[in-house]
């Protein structure tokens, strides 16, 4: 299964990421809109795992333990080579979030569980098939992470359904 870890928006906030979101793909072309209950955070993407390893995976970061922070989310920006769109924080990230992501990467190196090892880039994506886009800031939408969890990813004619991974 194709796997990644990451952090889900609770209800408040998964809504003001989709207003947002509808918000910019009316004034850009695109080819494809996230789905409002597939906005999350990744922290690590691993790529293919066996069910045993998942499973043991998904437990460990179940006990992964951290001080809940605020994430402010106020700059859409631009992966021009994937042609995303992505809202993500117009500042420097927070240290927690920096924090965050180095523990997660350390318990998957803890546990020899191969992953992306590209710098973090802490973003939402919210529009695919962009072929240009202009960076800019907006109203902040504050997310506080609190929880983890290890997802799958499973294909789907349009675009992969995420599922949580758990015993």
């Amino acid at each position: 299964m194709r796997c990644f870890i990451a952090a889900w928006p609770d209800e408040p906030t998964r809504i003001a990421l989709s207003s947002l979101s509808d918000h910019v793909r009316q004034r850009v072309e695109h080819r494809r809109v996230s789905r409002p209950d597939d906005l999350h955070l990744t922290l690590a993407f691993i790529g293919n795992l066996a069910e045993d390893i998942a499973l043991d995976l998904s437990d460990a970061i179940a006990k992964l333990r951290f001080t809940p922070f605020a994430w402010q989310l106020d700059a859409l920006g631009f992966f021009k080579e994937a042609g995303v769109v992505w809202l993500g924080a117009g500042g420097e990230t927070t240290e927690p979030l920096v924090d965050l992501g180095d523990r997660v990467r350390a318990l998957l190196d803890q546990m020899n569980v191969a992953y992306d090892r590209r710098p973090l880039a802490p973003h939402v994506t919210l529009l695919h098939g962009v072929r240009s886009f202009a960076a800019k800031q907006v109203a902040p939408i504050r997310w506080c992470i609190d929880s983890l969890a290890l997802y799958r990813s499973d294909p789907a004619r349009q675009a992969s359904r995420y599922m949580r991974v758990e015993r």
